[in-house]
């Protein structure tokens, strides 16, 4: 269960280092029961083998283990093949192999291949053949090197996995910071299971595309550490995994997934202050995500339907729930921001989703939807919006924001055709 203290910090938008390092284990141990349960499966033995050498890498090494397990994408295959939706539960050798490279301990075993690749969860892909071939490779993990061997093709690891050499392609990684203030993320955009498919999840990235976000997010940390630490805190102990989104009309710029926690999925921001609200928007999502994994907050789906005051669809309540959470982190930015800017922009930012969070808020307190948990957490996230109510605003910005909202109501009546009573 989640300490009571931190339930209530969580539920006021905060949490820090604590709650993140207490939801990531969270996450971590749920991973290991999803592991677990796909060694259950009445499957292959290969697959139960699989998971015992899993088990006996981490009794020898188990901290390069867990960032194999941790790993957003491991969470998300071994949930696919519990929930029977097509994963190959073979796969859990590349899991067990992924473990080895990185605990640097013998293994052989072998592992699917689909569409010509084989891809080691949180390493990388080998490029064995061409996109009709599929089968089984044989991985060798020995003091020499990596190898992955497909129908008569061997590709080598290279000492560094992130590298790029020939037929392999590494997860390459961004970073910013030094020492304690050091933030680092790897960016997936290779594994079947990083995100949910959408037509915006992007491709590999070139080298070109990777540099602009090892340019952006030096910039965007420095103001999070200066100005928002609490979340870049949070950042530093949940997020590990960028996967990069192609901006498409009519699609988000930025989400998240209760499948792959620790990962968020980022379109190209406009620029640094963008990209650090970005990751304080959806770092929000991820502490809320971790939080249910425990407990329920919401009842079973009623039919019920709300305004959001940030969409131009009516919301069930728990989705409903998770805007309220992720714009409670918005108002929080910009309720700091504003001081750094110095201008009615943020200023007016800041008025528009206090006064948009309270009103979503108000409506899940006064519906039927919520467990009594669920009061207890909503009744938070109002008492620390109300915490901003008496904040002198510039009368140029109260009036931005205002009709910023009355725009929102008129455009989600026109999408509608209905008002916005909920």
């Amino acid at each position: 269960m989640v300490p009571g203290r931190m339930f209530d910090d969580l539920a006021a938008g905060g949490g820090g280092a604590p709650a993140g390092r207490f939801l990531t284990s969270v996450a971590r141990g749920r991973h290991m029961m999803l592991l677990r349960a796909v060694a259950e499966e009445p499957s292959s033995e290969a697959v139960r083998t699989a998971f015992m050498q899993l088990a006996r890498i981490h009794s020898a090494a188990p901290g390069p283990v867990d960032q194999v397990v941790r790993h957003p994408a491991v969470g998300a295959w071994a949930l696919s093949v519990v929930l029977s939706q097509g994963a190959r539960p073979e796969a859990m050798a590349a899991v067990a192999a992924a473990a080895a490279v990185r605990a640097g301990l013998p293994l052989e075993t072998a592992i699917p291949v689909k569409g010509g690749m084989a891809v080691l969860p949180s390493l990388g892909r080998a490029l064995l053949g061409g996109p009709a071939d599929e089968g089984m490779c044989t991985v060798r993990v020995a003091s020499s090197g990596t190898t992955l061997t497909f129908e008569g093709t061997t590709v080598t690891v290279p000492p560094d996995p992130s590298a790029d050499t020939g037929r392999w392609q590494g997860l390459r990684t961004v970073s910013a910071g030094q020492g304690r203030a050091r933030f680092c993320l790897a960016i997936d955009d290779l594994d079947p299971y990083r995100f949910p498919s959408s037509a915006a999840l992007a491709s590999r990235l070139g080298e070109v595309d990777r540099a602009r976000w090892q340019a952006m997010l030096p910039q965007a940390w420095a103001l999070l550490w200066r100005c928002h630490r609490a979340v870049a805190q949070e950042l530093q102990t949940m997020v590990s995994v960028l996967t990069p989104l192609t901006p498409l009309g009519g699609w988000p710029t930025s989400g998240t997934s209760r499948t792959t926690f620790g990962c968020v999925a980022l379109a190209p921001p406009a620029d640094a202050t963008a990209l650090a609200l970005a990751l304080a928007h959806e770092v929000q999502h991820i502490k809320l995500t971790g939080l249910l994994y425990l407990v329920d907050l919401v009842e079973p789906d009623s039919g019920d339907r709300f305004y959001a005051p940030w969409r131009h669809d009516l919301r069930p309540a728990a989705g409903l729930l998770h805007g309220v959470y992720a714009h409670l982190g918005v108002t929080g930015f910009w309720h700091r921001q504003r001081m750094v800017d110095q201008d009615d922009v943020s200023h007016a930012q800041f008025v528009r989703w206090r006064q948009a969070t309270a009103q979503a808020a108000q409506s899940l307190l006064e519906g039927s939807v919520l467990t009594p948990l669920g009061y207890r957490f909503v009744e938070g996230v109002l008492g620390a919006v109300g915490q901003f109510g008496g904040e002198p605003v510039p009368a140029r910005a109260n009036e931005m924001a205002y009709r910023a909202a009355e725009r929102h109501r008129r455009c989600y009546g026109l999408h509608t055709g209905e008002a916005p009573f909920r």
